[in-house]
C-alpha cells in the first residue's frame, strides 16, 4: 500500500473459460480506512446485482514507522495492562464469550544465517505469522541476511489445540515469494516471556534449513473455555495449500494396501491348513483353543477384545 493510492479493494468474479474469453459474475468493493490494522478481519461481501456472496480474510500488516503499537523500538511493556488482560480471562469470566478462549502476543526480534535466495548472496527477508486464519507479517529487509524486524503481534485465540506457524520468506521484485524456512509452535509448549532462538525447518518440519529466528511469546487462557472448546470441531483453516499429485505418495499407499489384502490371504490360509490337518500339531493346538474359547466366551469380551487390540 502507498500514500498516494485509493482506499477502495476492489474484488471481481470470474468464469475461467479455457477456450475463450472468461465471463464476468460480479464485482464488489471494500473501503480500506474502515479496516483496522495488524488484525486478519473474516469478511463476507455481497457482490453487485445479487450475483452471490464472497467470503475471504483480509489483513493489512507489516506496517512499520509510526505504529507503536506493533513497532518493537517504541514499546513500553505495561504490567498493569496485564494484568486486565489476566484478570479478562479468570475464573470468574468463564462462561462470558466462551469463543474468547485465551489471548497471545508474538514478538518477533530478528533472524540470523538465512540462506541466500538472491544472485548477489543476499535475500529480502520477511516474516509471517499464522495462527489458524489469522495471518499477520512484518515488513520486508531488504538485501540481508540477518534481518531486525522488531514487532509485536498480538492474537485472539480460539482453540488452546492450535499451532503457531512462523515462516520465513523472500520478497522477489516481481512480488513472487521464495521459501527460506519455517517453525511451527504449539500453544501449549508456550513458556510465557521466554525469549528463544528457533531453528527453521524446511516446508514439512522433517529437516532443519539455513538459519533460525528469535521470538517470545506471551499466552493467557481460561482453562474452563479451553476444555469447552476442545470437544467442539476443529476450526477450518482457509488458506490450505493445494496438494500436488504424487506418484511416490501413489506408490507408498498402494504398497500399504497391498500388505494388508497379503496379511488377510495369509492369514485366511492359515485358518484354512488348520482344517485340512496339513499339520497335526497345529489342528491340535487350534483344536484345544477352539474348544477353550467356546467354553470360556461371554458375549462382553468381544468389545474388550476389540478395546485391547485399538
Amino acid at each position: 500500500m502507498y500514500d498516494d493510492q485509493t482506499n477502495c479493494l476492489e474484488l471481481t468474479v470470474y468464469d475461467h473459460d479455457v477456450a475463450g474469453k472468461d465471463d464476468f459474475m460480479g464485482r464488489t468493493t471494500i473501503d480500506l480506512s474502515n479496516i483496522k490494522h495488524e488484525k486478519t478481519h473474516t469478511l463476507e461481501q455481497i457482490l453487485e446485482d445479487g450475483a452471490g456472496t464472497i467470503t475471504l480474510l483480509l489483513t493489512i500488516s507489516g506496517t512499520s514507522g509510526s505504529e507503536t503499537i506493533t513497532d518493537l523500538t517504541n514499546f513500553t511493556p505495561n504490567p498493569r495492562e496485564r494484568d486486565e488482560i489476566v484478570c479478562s480471562y479468570g475464573l470468574l469470566k468463564s462462561f462470558h464469550n466462551l469463543k474468547d478462549v485465551g489471548w497471545l502476543q508474538v514478538k518477533v526480534y530478528k533472524a540470523q544465517g538465512l540462506q541466500a535466495a538472491d544472485i548477489g548472496g543476499k535475500s529480502d527477508p520477511f516474516c509471517v505469522v499464522e495462527l489458524v486464519n489469522a495471518r499477520l507479517q512484518t515488513q520486508t529487509e531488504y538485501k540481508n541476511l540477518n534481518p531486525q524486524w522488531n514487532k509485536i503481534f498480538t492474537f485472539n485465540v480460539k482453540d488452546i489445540h492450535s499451532v503457531l506457524e512462523v515462516t520465513v520468506f523472500d520478497e522477489d521484485r516481481d512480488k513472487k515469494v521464495e521459501f527460506l524456512g519455517k517453525v511451527c509452535i504449539p500453544l501449549l509448549k508456550i513458556k510465557p516471556g521466554e525469549r528463544k532462538w528457533y531453528a527453521l525447518k524446511d516446508k514439512k518440519l522433517m529437516r532443519k534449513t539455513k538459519g533460525s529466528i528469535l521470538l517470545e511469546m506471551d499466552l493467557i487462557f481460561n482453562h474452563i473455555k479451553a476444555g469447552i472448546r476442545t470437544i467442539n470441531p476443529k476450526e477450518d483453516k482457509f488458506m490450505q495449500p493445494e496438494q500436488k499429485f504424487k506418484i511416490s505418495i501413489m506408490k507408498r499407499n498402494i504398497n500399504r494396501v497391498s500388505q494388508i489384502v497379503s496379511s488377510f490371504v495369509d492369514t485366511g490360509k492359515f485358518i484354512q491348513s488348520c482344517f485340512d490337518h496339513e499339520s497335526k500339531p497345529r489342528s491340535i493346538t487350534a483344536f484345544i483353543v477352539y474348544i477353550m474359547v467356546v467354553w470360556n466366551f461371554e458375549l462382553y469380551m468381544l468389545p474388550v477384545t476389540l478395546l485391547l487390540i485399538l
